[in-house]
């Protein structure tokens, strides 16, 4: 077992990624509101993109 995994009852749990996300997290973090604005506006972008293409097959949407 190496220094970056934890034994826990589901297995090993890998702490160096679980410590890296939360860097990534800690520095996205914002709370300016045109940036705010910004990121939710390319979330509803998104899910409207993957909606459109998934009707367009006929499969079932991601995002109803």
């Amino acid at each position: 077992m190496s220094d970056s995994t934890t034994p826990s009852a589901h297995g090993l749990i890998d702490t160096a990624t679980l410590d890296l996300f939360a860097k990534w997290r800690a520095e996205d973090a914002t709370d300016d509101p045109e940036e705010l604005r910004a990121a939710e506006q390319e979330l509803a972008e998104f899910k409207r993109a993957m909606n459109e293409n998934r009707a367009a097959t006929g499969a079932r949407l991601v995002f109803p």
